[in-house]
């Protein structure tokens, strides 16, 4: 569907389109859905230059979506439950397949967050300013997690003295409640953040991190998401076996179940957007 006009385009139908509405304001908008995307309770606005793509599979509910002059793009059978996006000026929020959401991601002038595949098992809020945040293929409670202190500090002869630093996050990471992951931190693949813990500290790897500041307790660990003779099995674990280890021991998938409505309604409805766009 493409509305001339405006240049503002919708390709692809979702397979469950309910109680959800997508508002156009302004041109050159671009919304892409995959097969079988499901979409409930969702508000979505693009206010210009705005590209919102959804991947094969992809499950929405309860969601806020606000798009401005960025893209937003969701991966193969990514799940969202209240999750709140706004993404403006320029950023990239791209969340890798089977990405497990909620929370609240705010991108702003040139920001990117990004994940290979990212699960939230409470709501954190991942703020990026004109920077990058980037998690591997790891977990997160309700943390706090910025790259930048928004206000820019000077000191008496007009140097800026407190810039914006990435925040890098390997792979099998765990990310525990209430964490504070300050601008310029760096976490090693396996590594676990303990509860409370503020940082902004480079984390090696295989390390578990507490406190406030976060100081390194324990080295050399490895951990699981559940306990079962097949991990335990696995002991002892020598260094080239922890990528088999995390195969096992590291397995989250998707278990919302798809609806499905009906596509002739649901085009309908997605014309209806086009149609209202300011």
């Amino acid at each position: 569907m493409l509305d001339k006009k405006k240049n503002n385009k919708i390709s692809g139908i979702p397979l469950y389109y309910s109680k959800t509405r997508i508002r156009f304001s302004g041109k050159n908008n671009n919304v892409e859905f995959g097969k079988n995307v499901h979409l409930q309770n969702c508000k979505i606005k693009m206010y210009g230059n705005s590209t919102l793509h959804l991947e094969d599979g992809v499950y929405l509910e309860g969601c806020n979506i606000t798009i401005k002059d960025s893209v937003v793009k969701l991966g193969k059978h990514a799940e969202g439950l209240n999750i709140t996006v706004n993404a403006v000026n320029g950023s990239l929020l791209d969340l890798g397949a089977n990405s497990v959401l909620t929370g609240e991601f705010d991108l702003r002038n040139n920001g990117t967050i990004r994940a290979k595949r990212l699960w939230c098992t409470w709501p954190p809020l991942i703020a990026v300013n004109d920077g990058l945040i980037e998690f591997g293929d790891s977990g997160t409670a309700d943390s706090i997690i910025y790259n930048s202190d928004y206000h820019p500090v000077y000191d008496m002869e007009g140097n800026h003295i407190n810039p914006n630093e990435d925040v890098i996050i390997g792979d099998n990471v765990w990310i525990g409640r209430k964490v504070f992951l300050l601008k310029g931190t760096r976490i090693g693949d396996g590594s676990i953040i303990s509860s409370g813990t503020v940082t902004s500290k480079d984390i090696p790897a295989h390390s578990i991190v507490a406190g406030a500041p976060g100081r390194i307790v324990k080295r050399d660990i490895v951990w699981s998401i559940k306990k079962n003779d097949e991990i335990e099995s696995m002991f002892p674990l020598t260094e080239d076996r922890i990528k088999d280890f995390y195969g096992v021991a590291y397995d989250v998938k998707p278990t919302l179940k798809h609806k499905k409505g009906c596509l002739i309604i649901n085009s309908l409805l997605l014309a209806l957007s086009l149609f209202n766009a300011k």
